[in-house]
């Protein structure tokens, strides 16, 4: 009976051959394909299959952990390739896909001020866009700050700000603070 359902996307099934033989002293061997995992290989050494642990791999050398007696037979079969992990083509991932376990409140995933990336950072004033929305902002500076501004955004603060002791509030950038 044919098979019926979806193709295989990715790997096949082949028979791997070394280019030296056993001599009972060697451990490594050249093979005929290239292998990125010991997991994809099935070795049969005169009949016996060989546990992972007793064997390495790096690209198409193959190493026992000792040498095969001279004279011992192998078959070797891969199963399949090495595939990479799935990566979300470009705008497909929206904020039902995202998950917020371990992640603090106040803080959210937002663009970054350049406007090319995702950072983890605290929801500011200034993010919110929604007209009718309200925040609030902290009144008091309690240790050293640096603000740094951009031109992309406008900042706002609300109501009297009181740096503490000898705490210094240095404000950076080419963007716009206003104090209301």
């Amino acid at each position: 009976m044919p098979y019926i359902g979806r193709p295989i996307d990715a790997g096949d099934f082949k028979i791997i051959t070394l280019t030296e033989a056993f001599d009972g002293s060697r451990t490594d061997f050249t093979m005929s394909e290239s292998v990125g995992t010991p997991y994809q290989l099935m070795i049969s050494l005169s009949g016996v299959i060989q546990h992972w642990d007793s064997y390495t791999v790096s690209t198409t050398t193959l190493s026992f952990s000792s040498a095969p007696a001279s004279g011992e037979t192998i078959k070797i079969l891969k199963l399949g390739s090495v595939l990479s992990a799935n990566v979300p083509s470009t705008n497909t991932v929206g904020i039902s896909h995202l998950s917020t376990a371990g992640i603090a409140a106040k803080f959210v995933y937002k663009v970054n001020d350049a406007g090319n990336a995702w950072e983890l950072g605290l929801l500011e004033g200034s993010d919110i866009t929604t007209e009718g929305s309200f925040f609030s902002n902290w009144n008091t500076v309690t240790a050293n700050l640096t603000s740094t501004l951009t031109t992309t955004k406008n900042r706002m603060l609300v109501g009297p700000i009181t740096v503490n002791n000898t705490y210094i509030w240095d404000i950076t950038g080419s963007g716009e603070l206003t104090i209301i």
